[in-house]
């Protein structure tokens, strides 16, 4: 196996967080209220269902691309929009018109955010080092 890169390996850290996380989370939740408001948390943190659902797939995907830096730039861009709009849903149920349906509180929304910064740059790192590897191959 090739020497990870930095990129790499904040996609594994940031993946098997996300996967503990949303494992934590069903451990907790179970399958009911999927969508809804509860009182159910993590370590300070509300979860739901869905939310749950939400770190396990984006979790696993980041694990499963990090091998391959070209995979790795698309699927951890995909990953860090998801999170970024979930932060700007988690920020918008503060307003009392809007439904809490990811059951978020500000810890929730930390996550969401770290998360997404993580990905964005686990992308842009991968892109960077393969445009670094082409530019090594290229004769002078």
């Amino acid at each position: 196996m090739n020497r990870l890169r930095w990129p790499q390996k904040l996609a594994i850290g940031t993946g098997a967080l996300l996967v503990l996380w949303g494992l934590a989370g069903f451990a907790v939740t179970g399958f009911s209220n999927f969508a809804g408001e509860a009182d159910t948390w993590v370590l300070g943190l509300r979860v739901n269902p869905l939310q749950n659902v939400l770190h396990l797939v984006s979790g696993a995907a980041l694990l499963f691309a990090f091998p391959r830096l070209k995979a790795l730039s698309s699927t951890a861009l995909l990953v860090a929009v998801l999170y970024l709009v979930l932060f700007g849903f988690g920020m918008a149920r503060y307003d009392e018109q809007v439904v809490n349906f990811l059951n978020v509180n500000a810890g929730s929304n930390a996550l969401h955010l770290f998360s997404g910064f993580a990905a964005l740059a686990a992308a842009q790192g991968a892109v960077w080092c393969r445009q670094c590897d082409r530019a090594a191959v290229k004769p002078a």
